[in-house]
């Protein structure tokens, strides 16, 4: 199914879903540099957005959805909010968020056994963004070694996927807005050093479809099988980045050695020893201290970390 973007005023009618064909190499051009710099199709919300917008967002939209949608219940809210409407789950994204991106994504995943996807084209109304998918209910839990099983599945069968192509660190600009110009220069040069190293970057696993946020946390087990969930940011990138986060959390001791051992034998790769893993590592962890800074402001909390935590970006690498 191809979901083709709609606004309240038009009805959703599923196109056939293309088929996958190769695509090229996304960090052989436009550079990583260049298109950090283009519009985010999935900007971060205003303070004031949240839960009582994406109600209003999931009423308007109900005119362009052929869907029995009941009453919702918030689920959670922070950069999305997630409702659950009887037998779907409604993801609402920030105004401003780009309807085709979002699409894209669906369409490129099409048919996926390996991932929970939307039913419906997005819906562009006056409050955000509104995506529905299936609401499944979880038979139990899954562990690393079931993601990683999981994992190798979905970048097997999605290898050629047309996703769009993974640019980390997007949101860093928006993020630092009001910063001292000192502090915003620091965090921003330390990201154009991970981007210009990325792409010199010996990708042994390749470029192809990659989640972006690996973890059992993101799995969903419904009866026999394993999901992946929370797809927004789905791209084509480098295949170890996945892998990375079991890694990370290794490397912190929040997995112990032999559930990450057991994650890596059931994906069949183990990053720790390949060199440009600190790449990735330092990509992930600047987009952390963003995201901590961004909600931090958002919540109204002190900032009396930032000062050392720019102060160690001074070295990227």
């Amino acid at each position: 199914m191809s979901l083709d973007v709609v606004s309240v005023d038009a009805p959703v009618v599923p196109a056939p879903a293309p088929h996958a064909a190769p695509v090229a190499d996304p960090f052989a051009t436009p550079s990583l540099r260049a298109l950090v710099g283009a519009p985010d199709p999935l900007p971060l919300p205003a303070a004031s957005w949240g839960a009582a917008e994406a109600l209003l967002a999931l009423d308007e939209a109900r005119l362009a959805l052929d869907l029995h949608l009941p009453d919702p219940q918030v689920v959670s809210a922070l950069t999305t909010v997630v409702l659950r409407a009887g037998a779907y789950a409604v993801k609402v994204f920030a105004p401003g968020t780009d309807p085709g991106h979002v699409a894209r994504v669906a369409d490129a995943l099409a048919g996926s056994r390996t991932a929970v996807l939307p039913v419906a084209a997005p819906v562009v109304t006056s409050w955000g963004v509104v995506s529905v998918q299936p609401w499944l209910v979880a038979t139990g839990t899954a562990d690393w070694a079931a993601t990683g099983r999981l994992l190798r599945r979905f970048h097997a069968a999605h290898a050629h996927a047309d996703l769009p192509t993974w640019v980390p660190l997007r949101r860093l600009e928006p993020q630092l807005a009001g910063l001292p110009e000192g502090a915003a220069d620091v965090l921003l040069a330390a990201r154009d050093t991970l981007l210009d190293e990325l792409s010199t970057l010996h990708l042994p696993l390749g470029v192809g479809a990659v989640h972006g946020d690996v973890s059992p946390m993101n799995v969903l087990r419904h009866g026999r099988r394993h999901l992946l969930i929370d797809l927004d940011f789905a791209a084509r990138g480098p295949r170890e980045y996945d892998l990375s986060s079991a890694a990370r959390r290794a490397d912190a001791g929040e997995i112990d050695p032999v559930t990450y051992l057991d994650f890596c034998r059931a994906y069949g790769h183990d990053v720790r020893a390949w060199e440009g893993r600190v790449v990735l590592d330092r990509i992930a962890l600047l987009g952390g201290v963003a995201f901590r800074l961004w909600d931090d402001r958002r919540q109204g909390r002190d900032l009396g970390w930032l000062a050392p935590a720019v102060a160690d970006w001074r070295t990227p690498l």
